[in-house]
């Protein structure tokens, strides 16, 4: 990238007393661009031993490799549903942004060829099948796990998964038809709604890392969509592969970052008044009017996963979330550096760039344009996302993926997902947004 030009329009806008935002703003169409190749360039093409149009994801344990989930400090890289589904969401959004960068609809479709693997029923899986002992099993493919934890890998549905790709075939049906997501509703499956509306957090003993937070019979989505009482779970969590699919640990659990995607995919399909709607809406404005933000997410070690997907809420018009708009942007605003980054907990290994994404795009959809301190907030963050911006070999742009989501909770620190797909793909979001609703400010 050649910054050179840049940088003395914004050194000359300061001497004249012009604001640097408009310069700043007016090129982003090359960095936009480039990320889009770059992200095109890593999507799998179905010869690499994974599912064509997919993203790898970089699994990291930081646990002896004789207990651990992947060999110690070995990055291990595979793609999933849940990932590949968040990625792509992230381009469809910026299609609808700017329809000028149509180069993603391509990768879109591939994307949608390599899915049907993850397939349980109408649901989706985190991971495909494979055969353990002559079993049909669900689990990562190459991947080393300790003895311990082959059958615990054994995983049914979850919310998460099920909703994040259901929203990416709602982008994707509604872009084949040359609509916005939000002029056409989403049909999903009654099994889907269905396994949504039975699994919620009712009359059942607490999780307790949900107890600890004092979330209880809060009436939100579970985790996993799994009967938790199934008898033919098994009951020895640590059992080999073939011997049943189970929930982590046997109790289902509630995440505030799994309920807002659920949200999302339920808002989109028109479905606000069903089972647990408003029980999760008031559950995450509980968790914001409490400040719980870091927390509250059991597989999202982050501060700002759970704001930008209730900002992504409130854009696409999930009204009960209305309570919690001011108090997320002011949180974020409060949380800013002087370099304009938003950095973690130093327990989930402080990240800057992954937590800027994440904090930037939440603000420039929930800011306001007009404001000042919005605006000088806004291209604060944007010259600290370009400051990180990095080149692969042949000159693609792209951010390095930092924390994206973790395992469980007993492994919420040690066993970590980073997708430098999905970094990339929000990055040049937050710069498409800048181009689209604050360059003229």
């Amino acid at each position: 990238m050649d910054w050179g030009p840049r940088l003395f329009c914004i050194f000359l806008g300061g001497v004249l007393g012009i604001p640097s935002w408009g310069w700043a703003a007016a090129n982003y169409d090359r960095e936009i661009r480039s990320g889009l190749r770059f992200i095109e360039h890593y999507q799998t093409t179905g010869n690499e031993g994974y599912e064509p149009g997919q993203w790898r994801a970089r699994v990291t344990s930081y646990v002896p490799s004789a207990i651990g989930v992947g060999k110690m400090g070995v990055p291990f890289e595979e793609p999933t549903a849940f990932v590949t589904s968040s990625v792509a969401n992230v381009l469809a959004e910026i299609y609808s942004l700017n329809s000028r960068y149509h180069d993603v609809l391509p990768l879109l479709e591939k994307t949608r060829e390599g899915l049907a693997p993850y397939r349980w029923g109408s649901l989706f899986n985190f991971y495909p099948p494979k055969t353990f002992k002559g079993v049909k099993v669900r689990g990562p493919r190459f991947m080393y796990l300790a003895r311990a934890w082959q059958g615990f890998a054994n995983i049914p549905p979850d919310a998460d998964t099920t909703s994040v790709t259901y929203t990416f075939l709602h982008y994707l049906q509604s872009l084949d038809r040359g609509l916005s997501p939000q002029e056409q509703k989403i049909t999903l499956p009654s099994q889907v709604l269905e396994a949504l509306s039975s699994a919620r957090d009712l009359a059942r003993i607490p999780h307790a890392y949900n107890a600890a937070q004092g979330h209880i019979k809060t009436g939100a989505f579970l985790t996993w969509l799994w009967d938790e009482k199934d008898p033919n779970m098994p009951r020895n969590i640590f059992a080999l592969p073939h011997r049943g699919t189970r929930i982590p640990f046997n109790y289902n659990d509630v995440d505030c970052v799994v309920n807002g995607n659920v949200l999302k995919l339920l808002t989109y399909a028109g479905k606000t008044t069903g089972p647990g709607y408003r029980a999760s809406c008031d559950h995450l404005n509980r968790v914001v009017q409490n400040k719980q933000f870091y927390f509250c997410g059991m597989y999202y070690p982050s501060y700002y996963a759970l704001p930008y997907v209730m900002a992504e809420n409130l854009q696409v018009g999930t009204r009960c979330l209305e309570p919690s708009r001011e108090r997320l942007l002011n949180f974020i605003i409060s949380r800013q550096n002087k370099d304009g980054s938003w950095r973690n907990s130093f327990l989930a290994r402080p990240d800057y760039v992954q937590s800027t994404v994440w904090a930037l795009n939440a603000l420039m959809i929930l800011g306001d344009p007009d404001n000042e301190l919005h605006q000088n907030r806004v291209r604060r963050g944007l010259r600290f996302l370009l400051s990180q911006a990095q080149h692969d070999s042949d000159g693609r742009l792209f951010w390095s993926g930092q924390v994206f989501f973790a395992a469980t909770f007993v492994a919420r620190y040690p066993v970590v997902w980073r997708s430098t797909s999905y970094t990339t793909a929000l990055a040049i979001k937050a710069l498409a947004l800048a181009d689209q609703k604050w360059r003229s400010h």
